[in-house]
């Protein structure tokens, strides 16, 4: 029987402003690459998703959160999801909840970065996940897994480390480093490997 990764992943969908998300693209073609063994969802940009995301994250180990972020230049590791302002959704409909109050992961966003830039990727550490379902979703799964991770992504460039091979090399990365720091290598890979060395990511 494969072995199922102890991080999960999801992206998101078009939304008005965004009609390719290339989240999308990410997270099927890392599905693709792993099969049965990798937990993958592609996320509807609507606030109805909110409660099936904070399921999801609670049956998980770790759980990272792929959105795109429009004017970003750079990867970025999200530090907090903020109380949502309400704005409409891919569908046109307003959140029917309250919003919901700040969270933190628990995970060591500043170090992980960190370790991320010594590995060549380009990454910044963030303190704004924005006010649309990125954070809304960050919040909905923190609520019930603090070990899960918001990270935005750049338009895809043509080549580089923001093209889609470039984010996928930066996934495979971080879900090895986080997979790591749970205690779970895989693949028969090294736990002292020395570019998913262990490290104490969570509080």
């Amino acid at each position: 029987m494969t072995p199922i990764h102890p991080v999960a992943i999801t992206g998101f969908g078009p939304f008005p402003g965004m009609p390719i998300n290339p989240t999308e693209a990410l997270v099927n073609a890392l599905a693709e690459r792993h099969g049965p063994s990798l937990r993958a969802r592609i996320l509807p940009t609507q606030w109805r998703v909110l409660p099936e995301v904070a399921a999801f994250a609670s049956t998980v180990p770790v759980l990272i959160l792929f959105g795109v972020a429009g004017t970003a230049r750079r990867i970025r590791y999200e530090r907090l999801s903020q109380p949502t302002a309400a704005r409409v959704d891919a569908d046109g409909k307003l959140p029917g909840a309250a919003p919901h109050r700040r969270r933190t992961t628990r995970l060591n966003v500043p170090l992980l970065a960190q370790a991320a830039r010594r590995q060549g990727f380009v990454v910044d550490v963030s303190g704004n996940a924005g006010s649309y379902l990125c954070n809304a979703s960050y919040g909905a799964a923190l609520s019930t897994n603090p070990h899960a991770l918001f990270v935005h992504v750049p338009p895809l460039q043509r080549r580089g480390p923001l093209s889609l091979d470039g984010l996928m090399a930066h996934a495979e990365w971080l879900m090895d480093v986080l997979a790591q720091a749970e205690g779970s290598p895989r693949h028969g890979r090294s736990p002292k490997a020395p570019h998913t060395a262990p490290m104490r990511l969570a509080a």
